[in-house]
């Protein structure tokens, strides 16, 4: 446990620490800016935090750049380290005269300290494990009362819950179910990138069971094949007969294709060389029988629609160069149909027949199989990553159900206790990537930053979670007979530590003022501030 930290920029050289609770006691008219807060960020700072020089940069701008010096104790053996604000990215290991021995990363000095604080090993590392219940202002989880998960809050719930789970010991459970499902994941992730890109054909359903119709007819034909292969070699007629029926079919697509080319180019001729222009004669003519007609206005309106006209038949004409051209890509492929009708009449006494359309079937079962081991594959893939998904979130869920019953019970205990018999008690609801916790029908502010404190005592009640920091906005809003019942529950953790402050104590019952006085590590006044530096009043 932290038992010392000292700096050469407080006003108090040494501040001792103790086992249970902590105090650091402001003045009875609750002044501000005297380092209350400050000292809790700065025990924050000596756990491996950053919040100190980035939500406190006054510090630095005023005091300097200048380090804080702290002692650990462990089955009685003392650990000496210094941390500099210059270097927050490093700690100095230290002899008993903070004299630096060597110099370590702040990432090996956490994992020490996870090393040497919790009991069980988990997958968290340190800061992970006691970032969300270090509520010191201004951090955001001072103030985020419905999530109490979040150290800050661009969490995912997701991540936080699996915190949860690994601050509780766990994981293991889930483990084994999420790697086989982190693999199933992959392996299909990978398998619909090989689709997007067509490195694997991909068909459906419905084009799997035709591909089964065609394989099973496929099957049976070289089964034939097989089966009398004298007489297919005496009368090749039928092998030929069937080839040359698939061809008409072929034939007939192509030609009803081209007669429907046919008409529409026919129309467009039609229309293209037709000639539906009035012209001048035939304007002087109605002259004769209509004197008062306007030819002019006549005129104006045919010279309009011959423009209309001009750019319609431009129309006409490159429709009319597609459809030839389309007529004649038909032709051709009519023309290539034919041929090989001719090819296969010709080959009724040819042998080879016979090995060609074995080759052929061959070919295309080869290839409508391929395309069905694909489908299969893929159906394959999809029915391992669902059954993975579904036994990871059936496994987790039991985990968290039952995390969530234990929280809720020391909830409700502690609600017993503090408030009485029949008290209703905040109650922690939690699922795959989600959570609530509240107290149904009271969403009062007090209540709120009550249920924050009562359910940082639960985590700490059921779990390896060495220490709690808790700032004064939390108990700013809460009645004060809460308060005092609070302070008796700190008290109750005598191998633990929790770090917090108050002021104006007297308010709270000289019973627990009287305990405050006995926890106080540092008493801070209007006059008696934190550091020897006193900037408030600049």
């Amino acid at each position: 446990m932290l038992i010392e930290l000292e700096s050469d920029a407080f006003r108090v050289p040494k501040i001792v620490l103790h086992e249970g609770l902590n105090v650091v006691i402001g003045d009875a008219s609750a002044a501000n800016s005297i380092g209350k807060s400050t000292v809790l960020m700065i025990v924050d700072f000596v756990f491996g935090g950053d919040s100190l020089l980035e939500l406190n940069d006054d510090i630095v701008r005023n005091v300097g750049e200048h380090e804080y010096r702290f002692t650990f104790r462990f089955y009685e053996k003392l650990y000496y380290f210094k941390r500099a604000t210059k270097n927050k990215e490093f700690v100095d290991v230290c002899d008993s005269s903070y004299v630096s021995v060597r110099t370590i990363s702040l990432s090996d000095y956490t994992s020490w300290l996870m090393d040497v604080y919790a009991t069980s090993k988990s997958e968290l590392s340190f800061r992970a494990m006691v970032g969300p219940y270090s509520r010191v202002w201004p951090k955001e989880n001072v103030t985020n009362v419905h999530r109490p998960l979040h150290a800050v809050p661009r969490q995912s719930a997701g991540d936080c819950i699996e915190t949860l789970i690994k601050l509780f010991g766990r994981f293991n459970e889930v483990q084994q179910s999420s790697a086989i499902f982190s693999k199933a994941e992959t392996e299909r992730k990978i398998w619909r990138k090989a689709e997007g890109l067509d490195y694997v054909p991909k068909i459906n359903k419905k084009d799997y069971l035709a591909n089964e119709v065609e394989l099973e007819l496929i099957s049976d034909e070289v089964a034939e094949i097989k089966k009398d292969l004298a007489q297919y070699a005496l009368n090749l007629r039928a092998i030929v007969d069937r080839e040359v029926m698939d061809l008409a079919q072929d034939k007939d697509l192509l030609l009803r294709e081209r007669s429907k080319v046919q008409q529409r180019l026919s129309r467009t001729q039609q229309n293209l060389h037709s000639n539906k222009h009035v012209n001048s004669s035939q304007l002087e003519s109605l002259k004769e029988f209509f004197p008062d007609v306007q030819v002019d206005k006549i005129v104006r309106i045919e010279e309009f629609h011959s423009a209309v006209a001009r750019l319609l038949k431009q129309e006409l004409t490159n429709t009319e160069k597609s459809l030839e051209s389309q007529l004649s890509s038909l032709d051709v492929a009519i023309a290539q149909v034919n041929a090989k009708v001719a090819t296969r009449l010709s080959d009724y006494e040819n042998p080879n027949v016979i090995v060609d359309r074995v080759y052929h079937l061959s070919e295309k079962w080869q290839g409508l199989k391929g395309a069905n081991r694909n489908y299969e594959k893929s159906s394959s893939l999809d029915l391992a990553y669902k059954e993975a998904k579904q036994d990871l979130e059936m496994i987790k869920q039991k985990v968290l159900d039952e995390i969530a019953a234990k929280i809720n019970a020391e909830l409700a205990k502690l609600v017993s206790e503090i408030y009485g018999q029949g008290a209703s008690a905040p109650k922690l609801t939690l699922s795959q990537n989600s959570y609530k916790y509240e107290i149904l029908d009271d969403t009062g502010t007090g209540t709120a930053f009550a249920n924050l404190v009562l359910f940082d005592l639960a985590i700490l009640s059921l779990t390896d979670l060495p220490f709690l920091v808790h700032d004064l906005p939390l108990f700013k809003n809460v009645e004060n007979d809460a308060v005092a019942a609070f302070i008796v529950e700190y008290t109750k953790f005598s191998t633990k530590q929790i770090f917090t402050v108050l002021d104006e104590i007297e308010k709270y019952g000289q019973t627990t003022v009287e305990v405050l006085r006995r926890r106080c590590i540092l008493e801070l006044t209007e006059q008696d501030v934190l550091y020897k530096v006193k900037w408030r009043s600049r």
